[in-house]
């Protein structure tokens, strides 16, 4: 009698390596996108410098830039003091506000989460403004800081609020996001009311804040968000598989030994520190965190890995995109930023309440 021999399962080892295979050529289409998209910021960061009431060719941009020997003096001030500290304000604050509202998504479980929808866009801005209005002085630090901390003090204190009521089993997430847009109108009506009682000056700097503007960018705002943007990046891709495991569910996540509201806290903590400073430096400005990290989901998915960079690189050409065309439309004329994100992310919001038929 022959002993028996085993038999192996017919192409078992060709079905795993044409699945390796695959998912080797969706983790390069990833990593191909993400170089598209930062070509894309790229593009649209030297088309904005080249935009302005001065009509400079790309070859005088150029040479400013590389070649400022080559240049007349009027033509460096041009370049290297007004266009290029507006330009690269916006990619920065662009990413921050993006990679603010994935988080938010994510964290909080509900897709339409953005600091401008929930409010936290506004409590940054009421906070400015109590230190504009001298309502609020912050002992033992300087005054030209006062602003973004006391911006970032509402911030962070308006996220936990809603972390809080989003934790709560009873509440409904539509009921989470009803909550956040009666925050929102709450401190835009406490801002309209400042401004009853504001002078010239300080009317002038709160409609600043309402409104978005990159015309205060300066070099040395850019170099604190040039430190400041990447640092918090690198910590959320850190904690980027513990943030995809939230998307399968808090108790499954809990489960696979996750400390879901220390991951919470600690990332709604980087959220208010990155909103804050950009709504200190440029005012509030709505829609970045919620189209561009829904237009990241929609091509790389949710692995936080990918979906992090792709949302701080398209909120940076959303932003571009919205600077160019404020400058554009009405030559000689800078609109407001809200304004233009505003024309890109209603529109949105609407194709997104069809898409999901109200449920999110």
């Amino acid at each position: 009698m022959k002993p028996q021999q085993h038999i192996a399962p017919p192409n078992i080892g060709s079905e795993a390596q044409s699945a390796l295979l695959h998912h080797r050529r969706r983790e390069r289409k990833k990593i191909l996108m993400l170089g598209v998209f930062f070509l894309l910021s790229i593009v649209f960061l030297v088309a904005d410098i080249l935009i302005g009431s001065q009509g400079l060719t790309l070859s005088q941009v150029l040479n400013g830039i590389f070649y400022a020997k080559n240049s007349d003096l009027a033509t460096q001030i041009i370049i290297w003091d007004i266009r290029m500290p507006m330009s690269l304000m916006a990619p920065f604050v662009g990413a921050a506000l993006a990679l603010a509202g994935a988080q938010m998504q994510t964290t909080l479980n509900n897709s339409l989460a953005d600091p401008y929808t929930f409010g936290v866009s506004a409590a940054a801005g009421f906070g400015a403004a109590l230190v504009i209005m001298n309502i609020v002085v912050i002992p033992f630090i300087p005054m030209e800081y006062q602003i973004a901390t006391m911006a970032f003090i509402m911030c962070l204190l308006t996220t936990l609020l809603i972390a809080g009521i989003s934790s709560m089993k009873r509440i409904s997430i539509e009921g989470v996001m009803l909550f956040g847009v009666a925050i929102m109108f709450a401190y835009d009506g406490m801002l309209t009311m400042m401004q009853y009682s504001a002078s010239e000056t300080q009317l002038q700097t709160l409609v600043f804040w309402q409104m978005g503007s990159l015309d205060r960018g300066s070099w040395q705002k850019i170099i604190v968000l040039a430190i400041l943007i990447p640092s918090v990046l690198v910590i959320m891709m850190k904690d980027s598989w513990k943030l995809s495991s939230l998307k399968i569910g808090q108790d499954r996540a809990e489960s696979m030994g996750i400390n879901v509201n220390r991951l919470r806290n600690k990332t709604l903590l980087l959220v208010s520190l990155i909103t804050s400073i950009s709504v200190a430096f440029v005012g509030a400005i709505g829609f970045v965190g919620l189209v561009a990290p829904h237009i990241a989901r929609m091509i790389l998915g949710e692995d936080q890995r990918y979906f992090l960079p792709a949302s701080a690189l398209l909120g940076a050409v959303l932003l571009e995109v919205a600077s160019i065309a404020s400058k554009s439309i009405m030559p000689g004329l800078i609109l407001p930023l809200t304004v233009m994100m505003s024309i890109i992310g209603v529109p949105f919001f609407i194709y997104l309440i069809i898409k999901k038929g109200g449920r999110f």
